[in-house]
């Protein structure tokens, strides 16, 4: 029984050594992994977790270049920036009902809105900041900046905004800007100056130059605390300002038109007739750049896209008309490069005739006998209907191809239009029809399928005031850098007519006696003090009572300094209404020589 007692003892010695060893093993097993833990941490991934630490410490904002200035010919401003203002959320997607509550309470909006813009904000994928607000109106952003410390999580950048300072002056020339969307970033990704935050130019100017006017955005490495404030700036990445943009444009003329014409649905082009500065450009009605930069409400755009003068149209490049007779000129150097006499009559009885079809003259009774300068002076539609349907409407075609007709001028605005410079397979592609001899009727005097824009009409015309010279017209006149180095833009052919000069003589001395003689149509543009070569059109459509009125020329007649273009879209007739706009250019351009 002894022995028993003493063997069950032994054992629970043993047991117990056991499980006392069992603790030691475990102890030093913790130890070892603790110490291996702390090893990993301290030495293994030190840098890592330096690296991750500083990141809690260090941000990084990015700072936007301010984006370069519009300036006129003049060196009047026309465009610059301001100081615009975004909110962000510092906490990416997470919140609580506190930080719901305060945000609601600070921009004046419903909890639930407050939610929506946390969810579906922007996140700036370089600070993980979470854009609430983009365009935040100043007084509301001066207010949250001053109870800023109270909302660790908040925060009010400014950047800078663009602001048109005469607003509506130019809109279809300058355009404007806005967020670059996903697609957009798709294509610009690769170039480093653009961002998913990027605002890039829609429309105009700003489209059409937008690398040189974006500059390159810099960075601003901040020491934070733990409130998320500021403690210190580390250091910077330069910023490396826009270019600035010198334009062709005179905003006094500008202004001068844009004022005349008002609300009309109207176009006015004026062009240096030796470089192909444009000086004027008006594409009325003009429409309000400023609102297109700030927030706006569907009531605001539903009045633009609902306003029956339709002024988000650019009439100047972005649609196309029927020249009306306009275009006579430029179907008399067809006729004289067909061997047609300048002195060959044909008699107006007020008609033309074709089978049953009768085509009119716009002179109740005709104009009697004819020759080429009369039918330009007197705008005699049957010169051109018969001496047109004699020839065909090749040699038509092929003299307007020549002006620059049926394509584009290449001038520096996006979105532009060719037009329709038809033919015998146009028209089978189009309408599975054949030319008839009443189309050549209709396109001679610049009507039928016949469509142009205002701008080749203006080209057209420049190569009629230099004896076949055209020059590509532009609009920006020098670049500016942010270091001051200058690029000028230095004049361009783009149309050479080897024509002969005593064919554009003869249709200079007729456009001069439109305006010199008594029975001229474009007799309203008369000047004692300097000679105007020109020809006005009333062009018929469907879609107005009245005809489209066209005035086009260019003056001194004897050394063109100045070609211009009048379009007054169903204005009625050329000769009274699109002359306005001239003599009101002409007076000015005058007045500030």
């Amino acid at each position: 029984m002894k022995n028993k007692k003493n063997d069950i003892k032994i054992s629970l010695i043993k047991n117990s050594k056991f499980r006392l060893n069992v603790l030691r093993g475990f102890i030093v097993l913790i130890y070892a992994l603790v110490l291996t833990r702390l090893f990993y941490m301290q030495v293994y991934k030190s840098e890592e977790f330096i690296e991750k630490s500083q990141k809690n410490r260090i941000k990084i904002r990015r700072i936007e270049a301010p984006r370069g200035n519009i300036y006129d010919r003049n060196g009047n401003l026309l465009v610059k920036n301001i100081a615009g203002y975004r909110l962000v959320y510092l906490n990416g997607r997470r919140y609580n009902d506190e930080i719901v509550e305060n945000i609601a309470n600070l921009l004046e909006i419903s909890k639930e809105s407050v939610i929506k813009k946390i969810k579906n904000g922007e996140i700036y994928r370089y600070t993980g900041e979470n854009v609430l607000e983009q365009d935040l109106e100043m007084e509301k952003a001066h207010k949250i900046m001053e109870k800023i410390s109270k909302y660790p999580y908040l925060d009010v950048i400014s950047y800078s905004k663009r602001y048109y300072v005469y607003d509506k002056l130019a809109s279809h020339v300058l355009g404007y800007i806005k967020p670059i969307t996903e697609k957009e970033y798709e294509n610009l990704k690769d170039n480093p100056i653009y961002t998913k935050r990027s605002y890039i130019g829609k429309k105009g100017i700003e489209k059409q130059y937008d690398e040189i006017l974006q500059g390159q955005d810099g960075y601003e490495y901040i020491e934070v605390n733990a409130y998320n404030k500021i403690v210190k700036k580390i250091k910077n990445a330069e910023v490396k300002p826009g270019s600035n943009l010198y334009l062709s444009i005179d905003y006094e003329l500008q202004k001068t038109i844009t004022d005349f014409l008002g609300d009309e649905k109207a176009v006015f082009l004026a062009m240096e007739a030796k470089t192909g500065k444009i000086i004027t450009m008006v594409s009325s009605p003009e429409y309000s750049l400023n609102m297109f930069t700030s927030k706006f409400s569907i009531s605001d755009w539903n009045k633009i896209i609902t306003n029956p003068n339709k002024p988000l149209i650019n009439r100047i490049t972005g649609s196309t008309y029927p020249p009306g007779s306009i275009f006579k000129p430029l179907v008399a150097m067809s006729f004289l490069e067909q061997g047609i006499d300048k002195d060959y009559e044909v008699y107006d009885p007020g008609y033309y005739q074709i089978g049953k079809w009768k085509y009119r003259s716009w002179k109740r009774g005709g104009h009697g006998y004819t020759d080429m300068e009369k039918s330009i002076i007197e705008s005699v539609n049957t010169y051109y209907y018969t001496i047109g349907d004699k020839i065909g409407y090749k040699p038509i075609i092929e003299t307007a191809s020549k002006f620059g007709l049926g394509k584009k001028t290449e001038i520096d605005l996006p979105d532009e239009k060719v037009g329709i410079l038809p033919d015998n397979e146009w028209k089978k592609s189009v309408y599975g029809e054949s030319w008839y001899r009443g189309d050549t009727v209709n396109l001679s005097i610049g009507q039928g399928y016949l469509l142009v824009t205002p701008l080749q009409m203006l080209l057209a015309y420049d190569v009629l005031a230099n004896n076949g010279i055209g020059y590509k017209p532009h609009i920006l006149d020098k670049v500016i850098d942010s270091e001051g180095k200058i690029k000028k833009i230095e004049p361009e052919i783009s149309i050479l007519y080897n024509g002969e000069k005593k064919y554009f003589d003869i249709i200079r001395n007729a456009m001069i006696q439109v305006v010199e003689d008594s029975n001229g149509t474009g007799k309203r543009l008369k000047r004692d003090f300097v000679k105007i070569a020109a020809k006005t059109g009333s062009a018929q459509n469907s879609l107005y009572s009245d005809t489209h009125a066209w005035a086009a020329g260019y003056f001194p007649a004897d050394d063109p300094e100045i070609v211009f273009v009048s379009f007054v879209e169903g204005g009625g007739s050329g000769g009274a209404i699109a002359t306005k706009a001239v003599n009101a250019f002409i007076d000015k351009y005058y007045e500030n020589k």
